[in-house]
């Protein structure tokens, strides 16, 4: 997800319904929800249509957070994000 985020291509839909869900059996997990919540709160520039698909766009700002934070998650252990 974060790395379609980065790209441009993540469905608006998607990043909604990952932002706006509660993880209550993962605490790494949802303090990555968490983290990305602040990031759409500030950083979201808006959408862009992309193969039929409303996909969200990020500032600068943004995308420099996202990669941060794949970078940290890439390096867990049990990464699936």
């Amino acid at each position: 997800m974060l790395s379609k985020a980065i790209q441009g291509v993540l469905p608006e839909r998607e990043w909604h319904i990952f932002v706006g869900m509660s993880i209550r059996d993962n605490e790494a997990l949802e303090t990555l929800r968490e983290k990305c919540l602040l990031i759409d709160e500030s950083c979201v520039k808006g959408t862009c249509l992309i193969n039929g698909q409303q996909c969200i766009s990020f500032n600068k700002q943004g995308i420099r957070q996202l990669e941060m934070l794949l970078d940290e998650w890439q390096h867990k252990s049990n990464y699936t994000v």
